[in-house]
């Protein structure tokens, strides 16, 4: 069997009499476990050969100017002209970007990510007439343009132009906004150089005495640890060092949402919320309503949480700090990446064989798919990157862990999600939604933790299954929830032109971390520090992401339910209707289609009586 290098867990090296723990050079991660972005471009050389040709390419676009409505043939022309050298963008971007992630302190990288986001906005000055003249075409031509064989891979945007008509600007003003895109990534951009390369992180001696230094890899890891001594040292310096930082963070974090505030009352939106939502048809009352359907059960979160601190036998008050570990004494597995390779197509064979054909695949060793284990300057966290006609590349920190399990199979969901729909849609429809994205990854980790309790007999064993799959629901429903409505209401605060100083935002952020937790219940003590949480949350900047994390959860697991009990044709329908359909519909549409309606009451009380049985049947394994 492979393994990780050394380091990867922790290769020790003396130091000071300490033994420390630190992560691998990229060069000592073997090329089987690294992905391979030269399916993007050979190498640098290339990609800055073809930066050049799109750098004298992208003026060409101008030509169309004028022209777009003299025939549905010239327009099918000029639109798929303006989409292939969008790809070529996409493939330029995408490359410069993972090379940056797996080291985000290389300058080469950083520069030719720069370099891309330059050309993205040149694309959209050069492209900015496209819309405004389309759409001062008569509503008919549209129409008709729309049902014109020559432009049937572009229907939907014909159509879709014509629904947010009130939003698209004239020329000089799209050309302006498409101008300023790259000062609206600014904030991110920043936030993330800062938070994983550049800012001071703290040291702490472990529990075997090593010095270790944290960062949010070690975070992750440590937050876990069955020692409540260590893990309370983890986050008072963890959290101090972000407190530390906070006026920063607090000024990165206002620029962002300063942004997206200007852009919707630029386009004319009622406010930041409308402009994320309405262009794929979800009302904003879905917002509150998801958030007032998960708020309503947390009575039934804090009685999983009084479970929890009676597995970990806590004795007086229980603390944020000790909501990472997990309760149970017997069960800790460890799963290596080769055990995942084996583990993960067998979960998902309720999907059929064309499916978990693909996920071997993706899984084998040295596909060139996947970037399993942390190294030293490598983004934290996990994600998929998919360009049209190649396959995905995702980005892992594999910690032998459950959580590792269960991330990989999560963001193989997205990748397979990209293949599939790039596979049964043409360019202009394979781009699937953001609020599609999160089901088909979440119904992967439902399928998983599905399959490993319906094989495993032993009690302690499924104590610990019951664990994992109730944590995940916390982190997925509760946790992103509390997330959602934090970002509305920071939101809010700048469109009343409060402010958003860090203390406002810390303020907040505590107020709704303590009523989600139980503090004034009693049920977990959430010490003023921790309010500082909302400064590490990179998902904060991405314009009303975090929901579709909460609504992906229940879809995912609705329609995995209806799988398991339907067997093939609901499988079937899934794929078909779901993961090969693009944004071929409207994204609650595509769901419909798929097997479930998000616009009701009964996928939400579906998943929350699964979590109430499953905390149950943990509670009487626990006895």
């Amino acid at each position: 069997m492979s393994h990780p290098p050394r380091g990867v867990l922790g290769a020790h090296a003396k130091s000071g009499g300490a033994s420390a723990v630190a992560l691998p050079s990229r060069r000592q991660i073997p090329a089987r476990y690294q992905w391979n972005p030269g399916v993007l471009f050979r190498n640098a050389k290339a990609w800055e050969s073809e930066r050049r040709r799109l750098t004298a390419d992208i003026p060409g676009l101008e030509a169309y100017r004028t022209k777009l409505g003299r025939s549905a043939a010239g327009l099918a022309r000029a639109l798929k002209k303006i989409d292939r050298l969008r790809q070529r963008l996409e493939s330029l971007s995408a490359y410069a970007s993972r090379l940056y992630d797996t080291d985000v302190r290389s300058s080469t990288a950083q520069a030719m990510t720069t370099a891309a986001e330059k050309l993205y906005t040149d694309f959209g000055t050069a492209t900015a007439y496209v819309e405004p003249e389309l759409l001062g075409l008569e509503e008919g031509t549209l129409r008709r343009y729309a049902a014109d064989p020559a432009l049937a891979d572009y229907d939907r945007y014909l159509l879709q132009l014509l629904r947010d008509r009130a939003h698209v600007l004239g020329d000089a003003e799209e050309a302006l906004l498409a101008g300023a895109s790259a000062l609206g990534n600014s904030p991110y951009n920043i936030y993330n150089t800062f938070a994983s390369a550049d800012m001071q992180m703290p040291t702490f001696v472990d529990h075997e005495g090593r010095s270790v230094q944290l960062s949010p890899a070690m975070y992750a890891r440590y937050r876990q640890s069955p020692h409540r001594s260590e893990r309370k040292e983890v986050f008072e310096k963890y959290w101090g060092a972000h407190r530390d930082y906070r006026n920063t963070f607090s000024r990165m974090l206002g620029g962002q949402i300063a942004y997206y505030d200007f852009v919707a009352k630029a386009r004319k939106y009622p406010d930041s919320l409308a402009s994320a939502l309405e262009p794929w048809a979800i009302p904003t009352t879905f917002y509150s309503q998801l958030i007032g359907s998960v708020t309503q059960h947390l009575g039934a979160f804090h009685r999983y949480l009084r479970l929890r601190k009676r597995l970990l036998a806590i004795e007086g008050d229980q603390y944020y700090y000790d909501l990472y570990p997990m309760p149970v004494a017997k069960g800790w597995r460890k799963y290596t990446f080769e055990q995942a390779q084996k583990l993960i197509p067998q979960a998902m064979r309720p999907l059929g064989t064309r499916y978990t054909k693909l996920l071997r695949k993706a899984l084998a060793h040295g596909s060139g798919w996947l970037d399993v284990f942390p190294n030293q300057g490598k983004r934290s966290g996990a994600y998929s990157s998919s360009v049209y006609g190649k396959h995905p590349l995702v980005l892992l920190n594999f910690t032998d862990d459950f959580d590792s399990l269960s991330t990989t199979t999560h963001e193989l969901g997205h990748a397979l999600h990209s293949t599939l729909s790039n596979d049964g849609q043409p360019y202009p429809k394979a781009d699937y939604s953001l609020f599609n994205a999160e089901v088909a990854s979440i119904f992967n980790e439902a399928l998983l933790i599905e399959f490993l309790l319906g094989r495993e007999k032993s009690s302690d064993e499924r104590r610990f299954l019951l664990s994992a799959y109730l944590d995940s629901f916390r982190g997925t429903v509760f946790r992103q929830t509390l997330f959602a409505e934090f970002e509305m209401e920071a939101y809010q605060r700048h469109a009343q032109g409060k402010g958003l100083t860090a203390d406002s935002l810390s303020r907040l952020y505590l107020k709704l971390l303590r009523r989600y937790h139980g503090h004034s219940e009693g049920v977990m003590n959430v010490q003023p520090l921790y309010g500082i949480e909302w400064a590490y949350i990179p998902h904060f900047y991405y314009h009303y992401y975090v929901y579709q994390y909460v609504s992906g959860f229940i879809a995912a697991t609705a329609l995995a339910q209806r799988v398991l009990r339907r067997g093939a044709p609901a499988a079937q329908q899934y794929i078909e209707n779901m993961l090969e359909a693009g944004c071929s519909a409207d994204p609650m549409d595509i769901l419909k289609n798929a097997g479930v309606n998000m616009m009701t009451a009964a996928p939400y009380r579906m998943a929350m009586r699964l979590f109430v049985s499953r905390t149950r049947e943990l509670e009487k394994l626990s006895k």
